[in-house]
């Protein structure tokens, strides 16, 4: 099975055909879901995916999201990483609806100021014997892995502080030795029925008596979200793939507490083209890259959509975020590994920005970030009616606004005819015909009335063939020859089109600037 293969600690008592095993939901009842991210990085293209289907399902059901930071780890945290996420999560349009700074009323919504709530739970644990203090230090505990691993069993710990004598742990208590709290791990198979997977059975055999409290005070994983799901009435929980592992260990303290589970859903791998696992550590996988690079939130919103998910019997892609609420159901979500693959990126964006410029708001929303990025890179502040010129000449032939100043920069500044590129292009121009066509297109365009209405598209155009035809050159050549004198780049939008973009007197300048050059 797929998931024997990618999960290595799981051992199945049975093999069951997954597909006859996944429960439904009624999507007519509210849930309560969770986005509980640790702040030890930004958030990056898995974080997304997760808090988007949660999103989803909340916002289908007509329930709640709510954000919870999972800030117990002291070693890993970054200081900004919260005020990235948030940040990221309004940008791409996922507002929770509890969380911090927003309807607290189950809060605090930061772990590490839930710290009294989860030593209460463990002290629970500890006097019903369900967990036990463990004093062992990590020289022995590493001596433990390494006699478990030279005898090819499983890393387990032996169970050496669950036997001592409580005169021997006030002992040790009393003389301030440092422990941790450990589960107490009943015996028998644990069923996990994943609303992606299946029916899952783990042997208790490889169910480690995992840690609960740290010795610092704080609690783990385990622990703090078990504890945190069930005071903030989590009726779903929607996590990564890898937590499938440690599921038997919450559902054990589910029970142990005498709570009710949570419906569990566990999403498929992201995975890199190789098919590797796609490492957050690795690559250029966060949020805020793909935001500075000018990725629309639409389109990664999309984008993160399709890993893992697609609508049943249907070829659609391109979604907004409320067809995306509408059709979403975990029913679709797929069990394989979901490749990221960049080109295809790519391709929403560009989709994402023609249905953008097909309104009024979308245009006006593309034109402050290509105003943004136009000063950022020329320094220059153009008008917005300009902007939208461009755009709309270009809109075809980019996938990003940000390709736009770089590939395009002759709308923005006069072209570079020292460049590598424009010198390549001149090469294959000859003088004769480089001449004869700036003459022309110079007297031509000055006989047009200064009027706007008379600078257009189609007399550029005609002008353009009245040179052809007046020459005898190859429509090619007097193309190429225009492109040179216009934008000193080989490619591009159309000739006419860019001419009328950049209008009349910047037309003309140009020309100038490339007769100047040939009376040399």
């Amino acid at each position: 099975m797929i998931l024997q293969k990618r999960i290595k600690c799981i051992t199945l008592v049975k093999q069951r055909n997954l597909y006859d095993t996944r429960s439904k939901i009624d999507y007519s009842i509210p849930v309560r879901v969770r986005f509980a991210p640790s702040p030890s990085g930004y958030l990056h293209l898995g974080g997304l995916r997760t808090a988007l289907f949660n999103y989803l399902l909340a916002r289908k059901t007509g329930g709640k999201f709510l954000l919870r930071i999972e800030d117990t780890d002291s070693a890993r945290f970054v200081p900004d990483a919260v005020d990235d996420l948030v940040s990221v999560l309004s940008w791409a349009g996922l507002s929770f609806d509890e969380g911090p700074g927003k309807d607290e009323s189950l809060g605090p919504f930061y772990q590490s100021e839930r710290t009294k709530i989860y030593k209460d739970h463990v002290d629970k644990l500890i006097n019903d014997g369900n967990a036990y203090r463990c004093f062992c230090t990590s020289e022995r505990l590493q001596q433990i892995r390494n006699i478990a691993q030279k005898s090819g069993k499983g890393v387990a710990y032996d169970r050496h502080c669950l036997y001592l004598s409580q005169k021997e742990i006030d002992q040790k208590v009393s003389e301030g030795i440092p422990f941790t709290v450990r589960l107490k791990t009943p015996e028998g198979v644990v069923t996990v029925n994943d609303l992606v997977y299946g029916i899952v059975e783990f042997n208790d055999k490889h169910i480690d008596d995992t840690i609960l409290l740290k010795s610092d005070g704080y609690p783990t994983y385990h622990l703090a979200n078990v504890v945190d799901d069930y005071l903030m009435r989590i009726t779903h929980v929607l996590r990564g793939e890898e937590w499938l592992s440690s599921t038997p260990k919450h559902i054990i303290l589910y029970k142990l507490f005498g709570w009710d589970l949570p419906k569990f859903a566990h999403l498929p791998l992201l995975l890199n083209p190789d098919k590797t696992k796609l490492s957050k550590r690795l690559g250029d996988v966060k949020i805020k890259n793909f935001a500075e690079k000018g990725y629309l939130p639409e389109t990664l919103i999309n984008f993160v959509a399709l890993l893992g998910w697609s609508p049943d019997n249907s070829k659609k892609v391109i979604f907004s975020m409320k067809e995306l609420i509408s059709e979403f159901t975990l029913e679709d979500i797929g069990r394989s590994g979901s490749v990221v693959m960049n080109d295809k990126l790519d391709w929403l964006n560009k989709q994402h920005l023609l249905h953008k410029t097909e309104s009024k708001d979308g245009l006006k929303e593309i034109v402050n970030l290509l105003k943004a990025s136009v000063n950022e890179t020329f320094g220059e502040r153009l008008e917005d009616e300009y902007l939208s010129n461009v755009i709309m000449t270009i809109k075809d032939r980019i996938r990003n606004i940000k390709e736009i100043p770089k590939l395009c920069e002759y709308f923005f500044v006069n072209p570079n005819y020292s460049s590598q590129e424009s010198q390549s292009l001149r090469k294959i121009i000859s003088n004769e015909i480089l001449k004869s066509t700036s003459d022309l297109i110079l007297k031509k365009l000055s006989d047009l009335k200064d009027d706007e209405s008379e600078f257009q598209i189609d007399n550029i155009k005609s002008i353009i063939q009245n040179i052809i035809l007046q020459t005898g050159y190859k429509q090619r050549e007097v193309l190429m020859s225009l492109r040179y004198i216009i934008t000193g780049i080989k490619v591009g939008a159309g000739v006419a089109e860019t001419m009328k973009t950049i209008g009349k007197e910047t037309c003309l300048k140009r020309i100038n600037k490339v007769l100047e050059s040939l009376d040399d």
